[in-house]
């Protein structure tokens, strides 16, 4: 009977070392962004559609520092404003909306090339980007 109690013992024991030595595979149910090798997180360009709407419709005539200048559109010369200039920073956010929604005078219209949202983005990066706001 001692022989029996004591293989069930070793056994037991040996049954609870192998559990407690074994190693588990973590499981990450996170989804946080991995960090870069220097510790911080890449950070996320907010104007990133922006950039690739005003670089598609609007710098091949107000160009790609928004200076404006002399262009020629559809075999006219016309004189495109800067989007730097102190007239064009004293528009509310209102009127530049208004402004690339409908167009004005040579300006083409882009309601029914961008969304309201895109055209609100287009605004605010202009102000962010060109005007220093």
């Amino acid at each position: 009977m001692k022989i029996i109690l004591l293989t069930l013992t070793c056994a037991a024991i040996a049954v609870i070392s192998l559990a407690c030595t074994e190693m588990a595979t973590p499981i990450t149910t996170t989804s946080t962004p991995i960090a870069s090798p220097a510790g911080a997180a890449t950070p996320v360009d907010e104007f990133a559609a922006a950039r690739v709407n005003y670089a598609k419709n609007c710098e091949g005539c107000h160009g790609e520092t928004a200076v404006g200048g002399l262009v020629k559109v559809d075999g006219k010369q016309i004189k495109v404003p800067s989007l730097k200039s102190d007239h064009a920073i004293k528009h509310t956010d209102e009127q530049l909306t208004k402004m690339i929604t409908n167009g004005e005078e040579a300006m083409p219209s882009f309601k029914d090339k961008l969304k309201p949202e895109e055209i609100a983005d287009l605004v605010r990066f202009v102000r962010k980007n060109f005007q220093g706001k």
